[in-house]
């Protein structure tokens, strides 16, 4: 018997959210899209960190620190997609690179 690992279980979510967010793209702007999963994704952190506080003061005194841990992770994760899409821009795209001059 296959036991899932959380690393497993992270990639699934990953992907799911990324087919529920491509879908929503055929009849929605991207840039919409985006922004509305951004905004998503701060929100569920703010629960996530509020509910797992021992109360509003822990809370409080854990807004800066953790605001600044994940948008420092937010900046790993975007600037490594970001160095995927440079190397692999046509591949994951879908389009023809034209031939360097």
């Amino acid at each position: 018997m296959s036991t899932k690992t959380d690393d497993d279980i992270f990639w699934e979510w990953v992907e799911k959210f990324i087919d529920q967010a491509n879908t929503a793209c055929d009849s929605t702007d991207p840039g919409i899209v985006s922004a509305a999963l951004m905004n998503a994704a701060a929100r569920f952190n703010a629960y996530v960190v509020a509910q797992s506080s021992l109360d509003k003061n822990e809370f409080a005194e854990d807004v800066e620190g953790t605001t600044n841990y994940l948008t420092g992770r937010y900046r790993d994760f975007l600037k490594e997609h970001m160095e995927d899409y440079r190397e692999n821009y046509a591949t994951l795209i879908g389009v023809r690179e034209l031939p360097e001059e």
